[in-house]
């Protein structure tokens, strides 16, 4: 009786779930963590099979094993006789979903490694974090714009620094974008990937008798940039652009000098004047589909102004200034509204 009453007082068994994914198995207590996983997986798989149509690596299938958070590292990738294992400790919410990215996407290219007989950590560091954002991009589309937006407002990395991993995510995000543009049929783009998972360098690889240097990386990068331009603009993005479009600069005797709306009306028939605020009136045409909605009316009642510039009477035109004045003010305060919010909802 005393062994049957020390095994009741032991701890019930840990159940553990399973999910099958044609990435690997995924074990784990937890039924709704196995399916967040599972959603990475898949993901990572839907990117390789649709947009590089990457074959099947060959058996075994990798395993992931979520276990309980703890002081270990968040994440560990082995090789166990053969079969690559990704030990996943989620450490936040927050940054679950970054996480699994970059854990799906050692998995695969630890298998990769492994069928070719060599080191699972053998790739070299840049494709993890592409194939990372990828992931993230697949679950998350927004992303891809929020990174090409961070690529247009920072100053590039050094190319060494993105290869060896050095640089942030977006970094080798765009840097693998930009070497498939270059590289072109998705043939190509395979065998790079393969070849770099197996330890080779990128830069041989693409380029076999001119590998890319640091002037071949900025070129590829700003051309990245310029040939994707997003379809919606940050509030700040739009703020900037409706103070640029807004200013005029013209040398009437004096110099170049700043001049606001209304007092520019007194100078509309000079030619120079007209060009230009045709112009603005083109471009503001062209950009306002892109605007951020925090700024949308107020861009929308400059154009009213720059509509009527040649037409209007002056008190028209004042009224017109007037109104978009208000509807920038307006939007400015809702944007400092919404910054706030944010930054509060980050401290709960």
């Amino acid at each position: 009786f005393g062994a049957l009453a020390h095994a009741d007082s032991l701890p019930p068994e840990e159940r553990i779930f399973q999910n099958e994914t044609s990435l690997g198995l995924i074990l784990g207590p937890d039924v709704t963590e196995n399916s967040f996983v599972a959603a990475h997986c898949e993901a990572l798989q839907r990117y390789l099979q649709q947009i590089i149509v990457m074959p099947e690596l060959p058996p075994p299938a990798a395993r992931i094993e979520i276990i309980a958070a703890d002081s270990s590292s968040p994440l560990t990738v082995l090789n166990k006789g053969g079969v690559v294992v990704a030990q996943i400790r989620i450490q936040s919410a927050s940054q679950a979903s970054s996480q699994l990215a970059e854990a799906v996407s050692r998995l695969w290219l630890g298998r990769a490694a492994v069928a070719a007989g060599k080191s699972i950590d053998v790739s070299q560091p840049w494709l993890r974090q592409a194939l990372k954002s990828e992931t993230l991009a697949m679950l998350r589309p927004a992303m891809v714009d929020a990174w090409y937006r961070q690529g247009r407002a920072t100053a590039p990395a050094r190319l060494r620094d993105v290869i060896e991993g050095r640089a942030p995510d977006f970094e080798a995000f765009l840097f693998w974008r930009a070497l498939r543009a270059e590289l072109g049929g998705t043939s190509e783009q395979v065998r790079v990937m393969i070849a770099v998972s197996r330890g080779e360098d990128v830069l041989r690889e693409a380029r076999p008798t001119k590998p890319w240097d640091e002037e071949a990386w900025l070129l590829a990068r700003a051309n990245l940039l310029l040939t994707r331009m997003p379809p919606s603009l940050s509030m700040q993005e739009s703020a900037d652009a409706l103070r640029d479009i807004s200013r005029f600069v013209f040398d009437f005797g004096k110099g170049d000098t700043v001049w606001d709306g209304p007092a520019l009306v007194y100078y509309r028939e000079a030619k120079g004047v007209k060009v230009a605020m045709a112009a603005r009136w083109s471009a503001l045409q062209r950009e306002i589909l892109r605007q951020n909605p925090v700024y949308h009316n107020a861009w929308r009642a400059l154009g009213s102004w720059l509509e009527n510039f040649e037409t209007a009477t002056p008190e028209q035109l004042n009224e017109l200034w007037g109104n978009y004045l208000r509807e920038r003010a307006a939007a400015e305060t809702l944007q400092r509204e919404v910054k706030q919010v944010l930054i509060d909802s980050n401290h709960l």
